[in-house]
């Protein structure tokens, strides 16, 4: 009987030392081949930086002080201190996403009546957000440069359209899929080689796109590897 009870003891010890702990996730920075249970403390080689900034766009300022159109209250307000904002500006808001001294993108808000001599209908909204680039690629599954609005979780990685040099985040007609729809995510991946490194920008596009707040953004520094939408580690 003691010869059983010993051998059980020594069992149990051997079982337990086999399941060891630790980051079962392959593509983890910590991951661990001898683990078989996962510890829930997998690292991954994620670049975050937070921006918080607010663009803006400035028309007449004469008139947007007499006027009382929401649009017009709003950056008055802003104007006047009443509302704390970190960037106003007519031009353009650029991020060096990956922090090497050169710019990786900007946004823009624009007044598409400057690139028609006859103007838009009045009941159109005249101002577009946009988001350029010479060097990074925007996830893009409509294939006519009008970005993917992401939600919180979606996978950003390579099964899905990309587009180059320009896309739309808000314009007339509700033709984009940012404006008026809250804080949302864009795709974005930096090519490295023949390799491309994913992430994510979370912004919020006013209604009328007369306003883009940045928040915040994120990217897999090892290439070739799926990130989620607002992912930070």
């Amino acid at each position: 009987m003691k010869k059983l009870i010993t051998y059980c003891f020594v069992g149990l010890i051997l079982f337990s030392a086999c399941k060891k702990n630790g980051c079962t996730d392959p593509i983890a920075v910590n991951y661990n081949t001898n683990a078989n249970k996962d510890d829930g403390n997998c690292k991954y080689e994620i670049y975050y930086k937070e921006i918080n900034k607010e663009n803006v766009f400035l028309t007449d300022l004469n008139a947007i002080q007499t006027s009382n159109d929401p649009i017009s209250n709003h950056i008055d307000s802003i104007l006047s201190g009443q509302i704390n904002t970190s960037v106003i500006s007519t031009g353009e808001l650029y991020l060096d996403l990956d922090q090497n001294e050169i710019a990786d993108l900007y946004f823009e808000i624009i007044d598409l009546n400057l690139f028609n001599i006859n103007n838009l209908p009045t009941s159109f909204d005249s101002l577009a957000a946009r988001a350029m680039s010479t060097s990074i690629e925007f996830l893009d599954n409509s294939t006519w440069h009008y970005a993917d609005a992401l939600n919180e979780n979606d996978v950003i990685n390579s099964s899905a359209h990309w587009s180059s040099n320009s896309v739309v985040l808000g314009t007339f007609a509700n033709s984009g899929q940012f404006n008026g729809k809250g804080q949302k995510y864009l795709g974005f991946r930096i090519p490295d080689g023949s390799n491309y490194k994913y992430g994510w920008i979370k912004l919020k596009c006013s209604e009328h796109n007369d306003t883009l707040i940045i928040y915040d953004y994120a990217y897999n520094i090892i290439p070739n590897i799926q990130i989620c939408a607002g992912q930070q580690n």
